[in-house]
């Protein structure tokens, strides 16, 4: 089942349907973990979490709050929610498609990670920030795209759950695993947390780093404690560039990454880093790069050796 099937398919789930939550119902009782749907409502629905669970947003954006902390998912977000944890979620965006995955209850996200062997420095440092991180607000996100390793792992997981293939409980727990350390491996995050009141350019560039896809200069002068006016101007003194020219560099070198894959279209490469209007996308990165998308993925394309003929 193609992405866009499986997303037209989960779409049509929801349609006339009652309540915030829908079961995803498989023939199969015995998986490690049961699918559910979170339906579009403009007001926050509290759940009491007696699982660990994993939140994807496999399209469109949504708000979670859990321990007084605001989490905003955008497509290809994934947010890990450990077991008795009570959080509210609002989904007011009508194209989004939530998935929860709830696992059974001798499952843990922290159990998972202190299980591990922590060979290296690096090893030892992502597995204590994390376990720290999720002790500390009983949940993890992953500002991960639609088109990582991840997500397009996820959306497998999702379809093998849907086809009752043989042995997909066991695959996509595995695979639940290793998505969960290859992105705690990719994210990287750095062990000095960011104070909100405080300003540091390499703090903004962490914070544009994730949430370079749906931002906003509103909401990073909230994160960092300052007026908005204020924010922008100081933006500015310090570095040189203003806060809508940061944002627009960070996605335009994305932009650059993902036009050397050939698998990932423009449409969806204008989706990820968060533009809505082709032509203005188109006209930032010509500006920015001084030759078109079109132009630059065939360079790309062969400097890498890549022929699709």
């Amino acid at each position: 089942m193609a992405t866009a099937t499986l997303k037209n398919y989960l779409s049509s789930l929801m349609q006339n349907t009652q309540g915030t939550e829908i079961e995803i119902r498989t023939e199969n009782l015995l998986l490690p973990y049961s699918l559910y749907l979170e339906t579009v409502h403009y007001d926050f629905t509290e759940y009491q979490s007696s699982t660990s669970q994993l939140i994807y947003c496999f399209a469109g954006k949504c708000e979670v709050e859990i321990n007084n902390k605001t989490f905003y998912l955008t497509a290809g977000n994934i947010l890990l929610i450990e077991k008795d944890a009570d959080y509210i979620i609002k989904v007011s965006d009508k194209n989004a498609i939530i998935v929860k995955f709830k696992l059974k209850s001798n499952f843990s996200w922290q159990k998972q990670v202190k299980q591990l062997d922590a060979n290296t420095p690096t090893e030892q440092r992502l597995s204590t920030l994390f376990l720290k991180k999720l002790n500390q607000d009983s949940a993890f996100l992953f500002t991960t795209t639609s088109v990582t390793w991840g997500s397009q792992n996820l959306k497998g997981i999702i379809q093998d759950y849907l086809n009752n293939v043989a042995f997909n409980g066991t695959i996509g727990l595995e695979l639940l695993k290793i998505i969960i350390l290859r992105n705690l491996r990719e994210q990287n995050f750095k062990a000095n947390e960011v104070k909100e009141s405080t300003f540091k350019d390499e703090a903004l560039d962490q914070y544009i780093d994730q949430h370079y896809n749906d931002i906003s200069l509103a909401q990073a002068a909230k994160y960092f404690g300052f007026n908005r006016n204020y924010f922008s101007t100081m933006v500015k003194e310090k570095t040189g560039k203003s806060f809508v020219e940061h944002v627009d560099e960070r996605r335009m070198k994305e932009a650059r990454r993902l036009l050397a894959k050939p698998n990932v279209s423009l449409k969806e490469i204008i989706e990820t880093i968060g533009y809505s209007s082709k032509s203005f996308f188109y006209k930032k990165f010509k500006h920015y790069y001084g030759m078109t998308p079109a132009e630059m993925r065939k360079r790309l394309f062969r400097e890498a050796h890549i022929n699709l003929k």
